[in-house]
């Protein structure tokens, strides 16, 4: 999962932000801050902006990918800085350096320490 990727909520808890379960939606920022996505979902009739809100990693799966490269990713990014945590691959959170910052796969909340 990435910026711009089209997404499905799988868990409850964010109803406080008009989102349910099973909403979709996508990535609307490139990066992931405290283990969470900014999840964006539009209105399915009017495509109008609907409900926003910060999805933790494992609320999320993946529907369809949203083309964004590593330079589209690299330009969102604060400061463009590649060591931002910005992609989950196989359950890894990695950065644009390719560097992998959760020691085990799904344990979004301990991260590596360099």
């Amino acid at each position: 999962m990435k910026l711009y990727d089209r997404v499905r909520v799988i868990n409850d808890g964010y109803e406080g932000y008009g989102i349910k379960k099973g909403d979709e939606g996508h990535i609307l920022n490139a990066e992931i801050r405290y283990g969470t996505f900014c999840f964006y979902r539009e209105d399915p009739e009017t495509l109008a902006d609907d409900a926003s809100a910060s999805v933790r990693i494992e609320d999320l799966e993946l529907v369809e990918d949203g083309g964004a490269t590593d330079e589209d990713i690299l330009e969102e990014l604060p400061r463009h800085n590649p060591e931002w945590g910005c992609k989950v691959i196989d359950g890894f959170i990695y950065n644009l350096k390719g560097e992998r910052l959760n020691e085990y796969a799904y344990d979004y909340h301990h991260r590596r320490i360099k």
